[in-house]
């Protein structure tokens, strides 16, 4: 019986927690017949997905990755072509949430917040463009949030990233405008309260 996503190629970045949504959304993608790719800075947890893909019969690998860092896109999209051939649909679900009170906000938790929860998504989808217009188009989702989505932050402790998440729908609306001749769909997803595992 043929899969919606069979002969198709996923990357979710992320991805390692067990449970999570991150590991559910990879799955998921599994099970509708694509490949995953799960990318996160924690390589065990990225391996321990992919593991579980594997020994439900799908096909899935991990690797490690710093989304924030433009050098480890090259590395895993080169990766994915050696190994695959190509990439149709790239999940950006990396994020760092973490309450941090504001009086104790640092330059470098902002900085970092911003990095992992905004610039990663420009990253990611700059380093898959080529890949998806090689082969005649692609899907990009963005993990944004409920809260951010709502225009109303909710929670004290979380300003970088609710600033991010509402970057990042900024960024979906555009990067959806600049790549549709390219048959690239942008969208976000903006999930509401989830448990941590």
């Amino acid at each position: 019986m043929t899969k919606r996503l069979d002969g198709k190629i996923a990357l979710i970045t992320g991805g390692a927690s067990v449970p999570g949504l991150g590991s559910a959304t990879a799955q998921r993608l599994a099970e509708e017949g694509a490949k995953v790719c799960v990318t996160d800075i924690d390589l065990d947890g990225a391996e321990a997905v992919a593991k579980g893909i594997r020994d439900a019969g799908g096909t899935a690998m991990a690797l490690k990755q710093d989304v924030a860092n433009e050098a480890d896109w090259d590395s895993v999209l080169d990766q994915i072509a050696q190994e695959w051939g190509s990439l149709d649909i790239l999940v950006n679900m990396a994020s760092v949430y973490a309450r941090t009170a504001y009086d104790e906000l640092t330059e470098e938790d902002w900085d970092r917040g911003l990095a992992v929860d905004l610039k990663a998504s420009f990253l990611c989808a700059r380093a898959a463009v080529p890949h998806m217009r090689a082969q005649g188009g692609g899907r990009i989702v963005n993990f944004a949030d409920w809260v951010a989505a709502s225009g109303r932050p909710r929670y004290p402790g979380f300003l970088p990233y609710y600033v991010a998440k509402r970057g990042v729908i900024a960024l979906t609306e555009a990067l959806a405008l600049e790549l549709a001749g390219d048959q690239i769909l942008v969208n976000a997803v903006a999930p509401g309260p989830i448990r941590p595992p």
